[in-house]
């Protein structure tokens, strides 16, 4: 009997290599299960953001076609005629938040006593009006003081005289129109 030679094949030792095979499959299948169970974790939060993304998808299409018909409304609207009526909305308001009592007190503070108004018209503007006058005096040192009242009181400015007729033109007295810028609070700005 022929004993084979032990030394032709040599022993290996193959065990620390099925020891480091068996540990990193282990850690292989360890990774595999955390992998496999952060995939099923971030499915589900995923899942509930596709969902809102969705929402917000709807929410969008329905406003996108709110701003639409709006944009759509807004350029039916005739801006140019729009504009001129609100202007002439403002100057009504303007004018009623004119106060002709405090107006017409304010004058009378400043016309002497023989010093009569013929005629008063206002334009009001926002903060002031300016006023076209039509007095009649008896004398004409009376309608100068009416003018120096009108430079003197913080109410009135620049008092501006357009005509001026004499008692023999006129056959009634001292008639003159003006014009005078007014403040209602007081101070000019």
């Amino acid at each position: 009997m022929i004993i084979p030679n032990l030394a032709s094949r040599p022993f290996l030792n193959t065990r620390p290599v099925w020891v480091v095979a068996a540990a990193a499959g282990l850690v292989a299948l360890i990774l595999i299960g955390f992998n496999l169970r952060f995939y099923l974790v971030s499915n589900r939060t995923m899942g509930s953001r596709l969902e809102r993304r969705d929402e917000l998808r709807a929410q969008h299409a329905v406003l996108e076609e709110e701003v639409r018909s709006d944009v759509a409304a807004l350029a039916k609207v005739p801006w140019r005629s729009l504009r001129s009526r609100v202007e002439a909305t403002n100057l009504i308001l303007n004018e009623h938040a004119f106060s002709w009592v405090q107006m017409l007190d304010d004058i009378g503070r400043v016309l002497p006593w023989d010093v009569r108004m013929t005629k008063i018209s206002p334009k009001v503007e926002p903060g002031n009006a300016t006023l076209s006058i039509g007095v009649l005096a008896q004398t004409r040192p009376s309608l100068l003081e009416f003018l120096d009242n009108l430079v003197d009181d913080p109410s009135f400015s620049e008092p501006t005289p357009a005509s001026e007729t004499t008692p023999e033109e006129s056959g009634l007295g001292y008639l003159m129109t003006l014009r005078v810028s007014y403040h209602p609070g007081g101070e000019a700005p």
